[in-house]
């Protein structure tokens, strides 16, 4: 971190660092008020323990509480808390764990790292857009490195869990405006309410966010789909159902509903290379058949029975379901008299069921259980363009994976437990592409690509492991386990011929420390780890002289290694503080790429080696509340673009609130980029880069009913 940027970070949390001088001579003054202590934090996403301090897995997690002071709306924008975590470059990308992007170097591939939402795994394009919003969101929980053993296939380089809130037999409800800068507009609600008195709830919840994008088009205005083109819209209403039988009073039945629709805006704008300033922010450096305006619709349906065998025993049945759409129609597409157009979706339907057992003994506590999951995906587009060139385009993947798995921690001496675990992992794939070319005015059609393959796999994914409690509220250990991500088959348009390739491997070793401190008031949390990845799937073009030779290849091996350390702070009564530390050193042992040559010795793109944060805030007695947070991304390699590689500045992004509160009603004044920190998360050397976000000035109303 050089000298200048500490001194930034520094100076712009100002507020923050105030507010814990604040705390900390209230603490002093006011020793009375000092027994104030940090709760057991649950976990919902782990299978194997309940709570933080009972995991090996390096978890950042973003509470209900932090997302309402933090006026944090949406699971991006909830990474700014968390150590070695980032969101990707691009909209339609996935989001960066330990510098390993969710989506590999084979976009919209097999993920190597997944969301799930009230444990409802996501496909690939809801993970990187459905599951946006927080409202009446209890807690987000990101697992760092590979989580493959109770996960499966999509984790290798960790996992995304979203808890919404559950139903509860009281009844509630609550609503939300927001206004800001660029037309910003947001309106929520929530109502809950027992049906059946200790048996039967109902809850009830629904987000709406609209904003202006500050990027220019000019060239595209005149087009039917500019206003969406440049209006960002989001809405998402979920519903959901606690069944609890007074006559089975050891059984629990939550089904669970929810529909989003989302359309991001895009931050892509033109710079010298292309004849542009990058200060014009101008957008429409593409022909328009190329600029698409993509809205993905997104159902989940979960149901999790849960049941109580005996006091150390449980049973969990966990259904999920999750259909997601994506329309794709470039920006001129419907506008009277253009040919050069283009139009196409994406299905995308996902069906999940897992039996689980957890055992919760004295010395021996283990869980164990079988998955199983079918995964459907078609997509399609035809492009109209030069000169009535007629493009059709389709491909479809039918996906079935079958898993058993288990891991079991025994007290073997006291103090000492031992891990174990192993998952016994099936995979099978029916995938089919064709395209076709219609010359010119009704001239030949040309099918280049016109092919079935089928592919399954069998692997097995170990887990060993040693913890020793140090002392009450504190303990650490060991922990080797493995990720993977299936292989598969493609075909090679410049050789009319299918070829495939093998899984991607993770192995990781991890040291891990929780403890609490001062009367249980400060917990901290820190992983160290070193990961080797071999076989690493990567897209390439093959021969640089043929665009169509493209191919994915195991072309790749590489390492990294870092840590993690998250402390939160409960000064006092009146005031709360966090931090994060992340540090990531990644390489490439192997890889020669055609087209970038060879990249031994580079570090993964989008992979910063430190992310600080820090913030805090300070209730007064009266119901007044400051709160700041700010975080720094030291400088990064971007994401292969045209030689030579770029390499993306380091950063301090400021965010500030400030309110009033009430038992009834709430007030939050919120700045996110509070300095207008002007940034790039991508820049293909100057010709087109994509901005970071911008300044937002904003205010919340929430009211309680």
């Amino acid at each position: 971190m050089t000298l200048d940027r500490m001194n930034r970070l520094v100076s712009t949390s100002a507020l923050a660092l105030c507010v814990v001088a604040m705390g900390s001579t209230a603490t002093r003054a006011q020793d009375a008020d000092a027994p104030t202590e940090l709760d057991r934090l649950t976990i919902y996403g782990a299978k194997d323990a309940n709570t933080l301090e009972d995991t090996s897995s390096s978890v950042g997690v973003v509470t209900e509480e932090a997302i309402a002071e933090s006026v944090i709306r949406s699971v991006r924008d909830a990474f700014r808390r968390l150590a070695n975590v980032m969101d990707a470059d691009w909209t339609d990308a996935g989001f960066v764990i330990r510098g390993v992007n969710s989506e590999g170097f084979v976009p919209g591939g097999a993920p190597l790292a997944s969301v799930y939402v009230d444990g409802v795994q996501q496909t690939v394009y809801g993970a990187r857009r459905g599951a946006r919003g927080l409202w009446d969101v209890e807690q987000l929980e990101v697992y760092r490195g590979p989580q493959s053993t109770l996960s499966g296939r999509a984790a290798l380089g960790g996992a995304i869990y979203i808890k919404t809130k559950d139903p509860v037999f009281e009844r509630e409800a609550s609503a939300s405006v927001t206004v800001g800068t660029d037309d910003l507009i947001g309106t929520a609600f929530m109502f809950n309410a027992p049906v059946i008195k200790d048996e039967l709830a109902v809850r009830v919840a629904a987000e709406f966010e609209r904003s202006k994008s500050d990027i220019s088009y000019p060239a595209y205005e005149a087009f039917d789909r500019y206003d969406e083109l440049t209006t960002a819209q989001y809405y998402n209403l979920r519903g959901k159902i606690l069944y609890t039988p007074a006559e089975m009073q050891d059984t629990q039945a939550l089904l669970s509903y929810s529909f989003a629709r989302d359309r991001p805006t895009v931050d892509d704008i033109a710079g010298p290379g292309l004849g542009y300033d990058f200060s014009e922010n101008r957008g429409d450096f593409n022909d328009p058949v190329f600029m698409e305006v993509r809205t993905s619709d997104v159902h989940n349906v979960g149901l999790e029975l849960t049941h109580d065998l005996s006091d150390t025993l449980r049973f969990t049945s966990m259904s999920g379901f999750t259909h997601t759409y994506l329309d794709r129609p470039s920006v001129n597409e419907g506008t009277a008299g253009e040919i050069n157009v283009m139009t196409g979706d994406r299905t995308d339907l996902m069906g999940t069921q897992e039996f689980r057992l957890n055992y919760e003994g004295d010395r021996l506590s283990w869980v164990g259980g079988v998955y199983g999951s079918y995964e459907e995906l078609d997509s399609a587009y035809e492009r109209t363009s030069y000169s009535y060139r007629h493009d059709i385009s389709r491909s479809t993947a039918d996906t079935v994976n079958l898993a058993a798995f288990g891991e079991a921690s025994y007290e073997f001496v006291p103090s000492w437990t031992a891990i174990l675990g192993g998952r016994i992992d099936y995979t099978s794939v029916e995938r089919t592409e064709f395209f076709s070319r219609e010359q010119p005015l009704g001239g030949t059609t040309t099918v280049s690509t016109d092919y079935a393959s089928e592919t399954d796999e069998l692997n097995f994914l170990p887990k060993i492991g040693i913890s020793k409690e140090i002392a009450p509220g504190h303990s650490g250990g060991f922990v080797f386990s493995q990720g993977f991500r299936t292989g598969g088959t493609g075909f090679d348009r410049s050789t009319m011929s299918t070829y495939s390739y093998e899984a991607e491997w993770a192995s990781n070793y991890e040291l891990f420390y929780k403890g609490s401190f001062l009367n249980d008031r400060l917990r901290l949390n820190a992983n160290v780890f070193f990961t080797d990845f071999s076989d690493q799937q990567v897209e390439m073009q093959t021969d640089p002289l043929d665009s169509l030779a493209v191919r994915i290849v195991n072309a790749a091996s590489s390492q990294s290694y870092g840590f993690e350390i998250e402390p939160s702070f409960d000064v006092t009564e009146q005031f709360t503080a966090f931090a994060s530390i992340g540090y990531v050193h990644s390489r490439f042992e192997e890889f020669n790429d055609v087209t970038y040559g060879d990249l031994a010795g580079l570090s993964f793109p989008e992979s910063p080696e430190w992310s600080i944060g820090l913030g805090g805030r300070y209730d007064f007695r009266n119901g007044i509340y400051l709160g700041a947070d700010a975080k720094y991304t030291s400088s990064y390699l971007a994401r292969f673009g045209s030689l030579p590689h770029d390499v993306i500045d380091s950063r301090v992004i400021v965010n500030a609130q400030a309110g009033y509160k009430t038992k009834d009603w709430e007030i939050n004044a919120f700045a996110e980029n509070l300095l207008d920190e002007r940034y790039f998360v991508y820049n293909d050397n100057d010709a087109a880069a994509t901005l970071g976000k911008r300044r937002t000035l904003g205010l919340n109303v929430k009211v309680n009913f």
